[in-house]
């Protein structure tokens, strides 16, 4: 039998400790102490809570929001109408749901229907916002404290509904701890790789029985034990059962993982290399650190301010990237004997090919065939003891992509930043990191279904934009008024790729450029204008378009009235006008066609700023015949007036071929003078580039531009 310690020996009755059969919990005396108080201070403080509303009432018995019978449905209605203008949310009789089935929380297709949410619309709203926002911005005590003061407003506005008093029961209530309900932990064998389930009993030794064993597997069920080392050590001796599968091959089936394959392993080793055989000198990394800082990086890439200088010291992979994908090319030219440089960039255009998240086979066949010649000869510049087993793993990196797809399936990276994470957190004890950060994911991917069951249950598009903000990237299932064009893919590739494909900037843009970054509307500058004037003459070839300062005298004008964005995202790639970066993100090659209409070339420019402008080009008679023989409209039913644009100055650029073994272009770093070709529709927009600033023996300026792998997230 057991006895409670003298310390614990007070009663406590309070709302906390008697949630048991009991009715009470045994405490200390001065923890009693302070529940009992705590009890006083709730009921006082509830007491002058009534109090304040009976004075409220007796001052005035109007209600504070009216409205007159039949027009709240009305307001539900309208997508631009403001939630609370005109709305009553005492009144229920005119505010019913039509699917009362989903009111009800009977629909089995909704995985967030609760018989607890409120009916009337309004009331559904303010906990479905309470219990998003609290996920999205706020920490418990915070979410409690907003809690207190929306229940606040609904006591002073005289509503019968008030929110639960805490995070967990508002979760409830609104359906959204239905998301995570199932995630469970688990404790694993090493040696057997018997599951328990942590909420259950687990033994502290490992029962299962081996087939054909005399005894059970008696294995530690402790992760920081001295024995989880030894058992470790010892399971490798075992044969594993899926040896047995005829079908399963295990060492096709093991992945090569890329990151630390291609950046951590043979950029480190050749580096200390150079330096061993005194190919880099002290004087050498000053000097490229000197270059290194005058280049300008893309996002997503690591810029290195000091590793260089520092002789590479504490280098990580994202580190390692950046210096074979942009550094390397420029500032090992004149360092390394042109034999080993020349056999570097064999591996630096392998992994140009490979770390693309869209890849072609025969692509995978040239960086297979890039990284045996860079092998190959290691070994004849070298010798025997430079060739490691992870430069050998090189070879098999085709068989993995073939087999396992694109590298950013799998690489690390991704859990390399989430170690980084984990160092700037702080978990809850009780639960443990792994069921938080699940928990944390499954909740922001399901945001998007309860925002879409809010608006099914209720029809209240006026909400809309206010709930989207608080989900990372909404999808509107339920809102009719929002229209989605065809778009292909190929039609959207081969726009960036060929110059001659006819792209006037109303194309339907990729899923991933939604919802667009827009910013208040302005006018477009007058030296600027003229420029979308001729390039709308030119894409519709139509002279007739007049200066909109000529309006009166031709309906067919081009309007100065422009919306800028912060930023546009094409398939997972961000680009961004000058003013939002810097410099990061605003450098971009698009195709031209050459002078002479023969050659392709690809021309580096600075994006200044992307926009949005609305036109409508007059009909002309060729667009007219067939339209007018189906009875239709012209113009309007087929084209889409919204243009994107990004308007970019280009540099002037040289032919100069020099530096094309290493795929580093030279241009000088002067802008050619502006004209239509600046107005490019973003559908142009070929890939990001890196530039770095170059200095001739004859002292001679010019601009190195070093073009980077097109992301594509398909």
């Amino acid at each position: 039998m057991s006895t409670i310690p003298e310390l614990y020996n007070e009663k406590c009755h309070c709302a906390g400790c008697s949630q048991n059969d009991l009715g009470y919990s045994f405490v200390a005396r001065r923890t009693a102490q302070r529940h009992n108080k705590r009890a006083r201070l709730n009921a006082i403080r509830c007491e002058r809570d009534m109090s304040t509303q009976r004075n409220m009432m007796e001052v005035d018995d109007e209600p504070i929001l009216t409205h007159q019978p039949g027009t709240l449905k009305e307001l539900y209605t309208q997508t631009n109408s403001p939630v609370w203008e005109g709305a009553s949310m005492s009144d229920t009789e005119d505010v019913s749901v039509t699917n009362d089935a989903i009111s009800n929380g009977d629909n089995d297709d909704n995985p967030f229907a609760t018989p607890d949410m409120p009916q009337n619309p309004v009331h559904r709203f303010i906990a479905t916002f309470v219990v998003m926002f609290a996920s999205h911005y706020v920490v418990d005590k915070g979410a409690v404290v907003l809690i207190e003061f929306i229940n606040k407003l609904l006591t002073i506005y005289q509503q019968d509904f008030q929110l639960p008093l805490s995070l967990p029961g508002l979760q409830r209530m609104t359906g959204f701890s239905a998301m995570t309900k199932g995630i469970k932990k688990f404790v694993v064998c090493q040696d057997c790789h018997k599951v328990y389930e942590e909420s259950a009993s687990v033994p502290s030794h490992c029962d299962f029985v081996k087939l054909g064993a005399r005894s059970s597997c008696n294995c530690q069920l402790t992760k920081t034990s001295a024995s989880g080392a030894l058992v470790a050590k010892r399971s490798y001796l075992y044969q594993s059962v899926l040896h047995r599968l005829g079908y399963l091959d295990l060492v096709r089936g093991t992945i090569i993982d890329p990151m630390h394959n291609l950046f951590l392993g043979t950029p480190k080793r050749l580096m200390d290399r150079w330096i061993k055989d005194e190919d880099i000198q002290d004087g050498d990394f000053a000097a490229m650190q000197k270059t290194a800082e005058t280049m300008i990086v893309p996002g997503g890439y690591t810029s290195l301010n000091s590793k260089i200088g520092k002789q590479f010291s504490y280098m990580k992979a994202d580190e390692w990237k950046s210096w074979v994908l942009i550094y390397s090319p420029v500032l090992l030219k004149d360092v390394l004997a042109k034999d080993r440089f020349e056999n570097w960039i064999n591996f630096v255009d392998a992994c140009r090919l490979l770390i693309k998240p869209t890849i072609t086979f025969d692509e995978v066949n040239t960086a297979h065939q890039f990284l045996q010649t860079f092998c190959t000869r290691c070994d004849e510049l070298y010798n025997a003891e430079i060739l490691t087993c992870n430069m050998h793993l090189h070879l098999h990196l085709r068989d993995t992509i073939r087999d396992f797809g694109p590298v950013y399936g799998y690489w690390l990276f991704g859990f390399e930043r989430f170690n980084g994470l984990l160092k700037n957190l702080k978990t809850n004890r009780k639960i443990g990191f792994e069921e938080t950060f699940m928990k944390k994911f499954i909740e922001d991917v399901h945001k998007d279904d309860l925002v879409n069951s809010f608006l099914q249950s209720t029809c209240q598009t006026s909400a809309f934009p206010l709930l989207t903000k608080l989900t990372s990237s909404f999808t509107p299932a339920t809102i009719p008024s929002i229209r989605q064009r065809t778009f292909r893919i190929q039609s959207f590739v081969e726009a960036s790729e060929d110059p001659n494909v006819l792209v006037k900037g109303n194309e339907p843009l990729p899923p991933s450029a939604f919802p667009l970054s827009l910013k208040s509307a302005t006018t477009m500058s007058d030296i600027h204008y003229v420029h979308l004037l001729q390039y709308y003459k030119v894409a519709y070839n139509n002279e007739q378009l007049v200066h909109f300062q000529q309006a009166s005298e031709s309906s067919y004008f081009v309007d100065n009235t422009i919306t800028l964005l912060k930023y546009i995202n094409i398939f997972g790639q961000v680009y961004k006008g000058k003013g939002e970066s810097g410099s990061r993100g605003s450098l971009v090659q698009a195709k031209f066609i050459g002078s002479t209409g023969e050659h392709i070339i690809a021309y580096t420019g600075q994006i200044q700023y992307i926009f949005t402008h609305s036109f409508t080009p007059p009909p002309t008679s060729s667009s007219l015949t067939p339209l007018l023989r189906t009875h239709r409209r012209p113009t309007q039913l087929l084209h889409n007036s919204q243009h994107t644009f990004a308007f970019i100055k280009w540099y002037t650029p040289e032919n100069d071929k020099s530096r094309e073994y290493e795929h580093v272009e030279t241009c000088f770093p002067t802008f050619s003078p502006d004209d239509f070709q600046c107005v490019l529709p973003v559908h142009r927009i070929m890939l990001e580039v890196a530039t770095a600033e170059h200095t001739t023996r004859r002292k001679v300026k010019k601009m190195l531009v070093i073009p980077l792998p097109k992301k594509q997230y398909i």
